[in-house]
């Protein structure tokens, strides 16, 4: 089964908008989703990496969204996996 990892922070505009697009996907596709938010405590590895890049989706361990999340093409990378 697909994993995506989704990173976010709060008040985070960009974040909310591409958290919908992955809950709109959740309804077509079955996936593992993990929500880090990289300000919480054990988080620092990712808040050092993505501090200024948020949102940031991960599909099965690799990155393939950053800022934006473009529902046609993670759709795409979901119908492929």
């Amino acid at each position: 089964m697909n994993r995506i990892t989704f990173f976010t922070k709060d008040d985070c505009p960009l974040c909310d908008a591409a958290w919908f697009v992955v809950n709109k996907l959740r309804r077509r596709f079955e996936f593992e989703l993990e929500r880090i938010d990289i300000t919480d405590s054990g988080q620092s590895r990712w808040y050092a990496l993505y501090c200024n890049d948020i949102p940031v989706v991960h599909l099965n361990g690799q990155e393939v969204s950053r800022h934006r999340v473009s529902e046609r093409a993670l759709r795409k990378l979901l119908e492929v996996e």
